[in-house]
């Protein structure tokens, strides 16, 4: 008996039958985007709290695997069994204390001094108008338009900032109940977060483990090789560098505080601590800091005290990035300029305040990447120049 259908044709409209079960199904995905996208949404939304403890737990490791390391050098028997676990509970017992002290003793100054320098951000915008106002009428610079600056920096324009007297608009029963399951939620995911950062701190071998065994059972030796390898890399990479952009951010803001307030800034510590947390923008963010600063003590404390203060702030930033942050970080991570404002760029506006903060890591494994790459391609053609 002659077949209807011999093996070509077959595979053919199987193929066929697949391509129209493809579409059919993309169509259906596209129809039902909504609920799709929720349903991925939702997850996102759920796994959050592991994703950020699992931040947490990572750099709160750094410190951790130092204070392991200090337990196993000195400690005997019992804690030196247990020094993982120990290390793990120290650093938190350390963060919570730290936490207390700086909500003790130093967050109320900073605090104070803060709203006091919200208090009077209204004056501070009409006196920078005054002084737009004024260089638009001397013609000192014609080819800029300050009166168009002026304008745009409108006490309207900043009564966003003054949001909290909006809290309790309309249904004030109605977001008080909302306010009171936000606060509950947040509670909630706070404390998974926590538990799960001390259980990702606890468990990170078992997990470094797991993931390399499961990367050898699904990836070819090939791949798996270089993936491992710039894993190494970029973890090596990403702890050094938090752990001395914060440290370096810390005492940057430290001395700040300290130097401002002793030459008579009236806001210095509130300026002392922007310019730490600026500082954690590489490059730019020391020059945006240092900027905002200068004009805030120019407009509250007088041209004299400001051009003393922008000197300061210049000699204390150029102190840190010649000096302080270079014997921080070391000579592993030495990158281009030009490299570190495309990857600032890229990773601004991919990611914001993040993305400028990690771009200096990134770029440097990239860079390692590209250099093996190189070298890899260069071997290659040397060998076949010799086969030849």
């Amino acid at each position: 008996m002659k077949r209807l259908l011999d093996r070509h044709q077959l595979k053919v409209w199987v193929s066929v039958l697949l391509l129209a079960a493809a579409i059919i199904v993309v169509f259906n995905i596209v129809g039902q985007h909504e609920v799709i996208f929720g349903w991925i949404s939702r997850f996102f939304w759920v796994i959050a709290p592991f994703v950020w403890g699992f931040l947490v737990a990572y750099v709160l490791n750094i410190p951790r695997e130092r204070l392991e390391g200090l337990l196993e050098r000195w400690g005997r028997g019992w804690v030196l069994k247990r020094r993982r676990g120990l290390s793990v509970a120290l650093i938190y017992v350390i963060l919570i204390a730290v936490i207390w002290i700086f909500s003790y003793f130093f967050f109320p100054a900073v605090y104070e001094n803060v709203m006091s320098l919200v208090n009077i951000l209204p004056s501070l915008f009409q006196q920078i108008q005054t002084f737009l106002y004024d260089l638009e009428a001397s013609e000192m610079i014609p080819f800029i338009d300050f009166a168009a600056i002026a304008n745009v920096l409108t006490f309207e324009d900043f009564d966003a900032i003054q949001f909290f007297g909006g809290i309790f608009t309309g249904d004030t029963f109605t977001n008080l109940v909302e306010g009171v399951g936000s606060f509950f939620s947040f509670l909630f995911r706070f404390v998974l977060t926590l538990i799960s950062s001390v259980y990702f701190m606890a468990e990170g071998r078992r997990v470094r483990t797991a993931t390399k065994r499961l990367f050898k059972t699904l990836l070819p030796i090939k791949v798996y090789e270089p993936v491992v390898k710039y894993g190494r890399e970029i973890n090596h990479y990403f702890k050094r560098y938090i752990y001395c952009q914060v440290l370096d951010a810390f005492i940057l803001g430290t001395i700040m505080v300290i130097v401002l307030s002793i030459i008579g800034v009236d806001y210095g510590i509130a300026l002392g601590v922007m310019l730490g947390f600026a500082n954690l923008i590489p490059m730019f963010g020391a020059i945006i800091g240092t900027i905002a600063a200068f004009i805030v003590i120019v407009v509250t404390d007088g041209l004299t005290l400001g051009i003393i203060s922008g000197i300061v702030m210049l000699v204390i930033q150029q102190v840190d990035a010649n000096f302080i942050f270079p014997r921080l970080i070391g000579g592993s991570m030495k990158v281009s300029p030009l490299l570190v404002i495309i990857g600032i760029a890229i990773g601004s506006a991919y990611q914001g305040v993040i993305g400028m903060i990690i771009a200096i890591p990134i770029v440097t494994v990239v860079r390692n990447i590209i250099d093996d790459l190189l070298v890899y391609i260069n071997a290659k053609k040397a060998q076949k120049s010799m086969e030849v």
